[in-house]
């Protein structure tokens, strides 16, 4: 069932104001980090075809980078990334002009922009896909609050790493996907073409998701095949220009339009795969559900949300378990140095939405509703732990504190090289302590940090997680916990002799016009008539 089609006007409208509301929040909650890592070699792919009109690049980083068939420098990752990101070089390259001695604090925040943006898309999606639940304007806009700042799409909408991508990719897919199965028209054939071509070329592991959905239209148009293969015509219409698209840039890269830069990188496609799911769902540094913690209730929502919206419970299994299980086949599983399991970010935003769509409104008792409500700031304490500090501070202690404490990993046979300072970034002789052992679990570390930055370090250590175990002393530690301080990217200007300072004010001005003006219409759109009764 769909909403009137007054109702859908009113759901457009608010979605819009969710979209402008949300991404000043995340701007203005936004990081002081520029892109480092993964995020930095697609910033730098953005960099470079805005800049001079090539994909190669500079930076070789094996095998995140690494050099194709010319001998150029090539990233391995998916185009999509860095093209969504082209915009704010070029945004850029104008403030610089304009504020000079900004430069910094320019970067930050347009690397962090269409990241931003993205978030506040997926929130707008998940809005409008819980009316299509009938849910009430207000139930599906708790939803969407809850998604926003109690989930770790929080912690993503506000750092340029290529996650918040993929998710609007797979929520807009899966939302057409829905449309399709309920009835494969031309125009929706044709949407759900062009998000599958945006879901590939977010990252090809997702080729899987869409394959399985075309089988899941097939089983459900099964009986009328006329219907169906119109449908499919037109989705693989959509979806050809992309298609090229992702073919065209492996042949560019790499001399093959089927090499996607990833061998390196599959050669660790050796994990067992009930070890893998166990520690992307349940180990203490790495679990969805410590880290989102809502989706424990989406969780048990599961079972009445499969019966009440069939279709659209299968049209999310489509998407999610072709990749879930390729990652738990990855030996790097958690995905290094982030927060939480990013590989599972994408599938957040569909996780939840059961609980909103087949629990919340059932949730009438109050034993219940605190239950509930237990959750929901437990997973918003979660997320403020999350974006108080950039992840690679706390790893870093707790690589170190590791090494102190149990002794130094033979790195001899890992899967991954070292690096300059002698650690493998992505092996398990250096992940395994924030993965796997609780007193070293981000969400305690930075819990941690939280009650001591600024502390000498002699006030700091006695407090530490690990202390619980070990009175082991550890000096060599304390220069990586002193790195750390406050990850907001207002701290970047707020000093009265700072160049960047009238910069800055603008900014801030500007996304709390957005925050303030967006929250303001998402409030005034809720009330109607037609929306009494969900």
């Amino acid at each position: 069932m769909t909403p009137s089609c007054a109702s859908r006007e009113r759901c457009f409208k608010t979605a819009v104001a969710i979209f402008i509301c949300l991404t000043g929040v995340f701007l203005l909650l936004g990081s002081r980090e520029q892109p480092w890592g993964d995020a930095g070699i697609m910033y730098e792919v953005a960099d470079r075809i805005a800049v001079h009109g090539t994909v190669a690049i500079q930076t070789e980083w094996p095998p995140m980078s690494h050099r194709g068939v010319d001998g150029h420098v090539f990233s391995q990752y998916a185009l999509g990334p860095s093209l969504v990101s082209v915009p704010g070089v070029w945004l850029r390259a104008v403030l610089v002009r304009l504020f000079p001695g900004s430069a910094h604090l320019i970067l930050v925040l347009t690397a962090h922009l269409v990241h931003a943006m993205l978030g506040a898309a997926v929130c707008a999606l998940f809005y409008r896909m819980a009316r299509r639940c009938q849910c009430s304007p207000k139930l599906a806009s708790f939803g969407t609050v809850v998604l926003a700042v109690g989930t770790m799409l929080f912690v993503y909408a506000r750092s340029p790493f290529s996650e918040i991508f993929q998710t609007f990719a797979a929520v807009g897919f899966t939302g057409a996907l829905v449309e399709v199965l309920d009835s494969p028209t031309r125009r929706r054939a044709l949407t759900l073409g062009v998000w599958a071509g945006i879901l590939l070329n977010a990252k090809s592991v997702f080729a899987m998701s869409i394959v399985a959905s075309v089988v899941l239209v097939a089983v459900r148009h099964r009986g009328d095949r006329a219907s169906l293969a119109r449908a499919l015509a037109w989705t693989t219409a959509a979806l050809s220009p992309f298609v090229v698209l992702a073919l065209g840039y492996n042949h560019a890269r790499w001399g093959s339009p089927f090499d996607t830069g990833y061998g390196a990188t599959l050669k660790q496609m050796r994990e067992n795969v009930a070890s893998g799911l166990w520690g992307l769902l349940f180990s203490p540094g790495k679990s969805i559900f410590l880290f989102s913690p809502p989706l424990v209730i989406g969780a048990l929502a599961l079972p009445r949300f499969a019966r009440e919206h069939r279709w659209l419970a299968l049209a999310m299994a489509a998407v999610i378990a072709p990749p879930l299980l390729f990652y738990a086949r990855f030996v790097s599983w958690g995905g290094d140095y982030c927060w939480g399991p990013r590989y599972l970010l994408f599938a957040v935003p569909l996780l939840w939405l059961p609980a909103v769509a087949s629990l919340l409104p059932r949730a009438e008792s109050a034993a219940s509703r605190a239950a509930c409500a237990g959750v929901i700031a437990l997973g918003i304490a979660v997320q403020v732990l999350g974006a108080s500090f950039y992840w690679d501070h706390w790893i870093r202690v707790a690589i170190h504190a590791r090494e102190a404490w149990l002794g130094h990993a033979d790195r001899r046979g890992a899967l991954v090289p070292t690096n300059e300072a002698g650690l493998c970034d992505g092996c398990f002789e250096d992940n395994h302590g924030h993965d796997w052992l609780p007193p070293l679990s981000p969400i305690l570390g930075h819990a941690w940090l939280f009650r001591h930055v600024g502390d000498p370090w002699e006030v700091a250590q006695p407090d530490a997680p690990w202390r619980r175990y070990t009175s082991v002393d550890m000096p060599d530690v304390a220069q990586y916990y002193r790195a750390a301080g406050y990850d907001w990217w207002g701290l970047l200007w707020t000093s009265d002799r700072t160049p960047a300072r009238n910069a800055g004010v603008l900014a801030l001005g500007v996304f709390v016009v957005a925050a303030v003006g967006g929250g303001r219409r998402w409030w005034r759109s809720l009330p109607g008539p037609e929306d009494a009764t969900g």
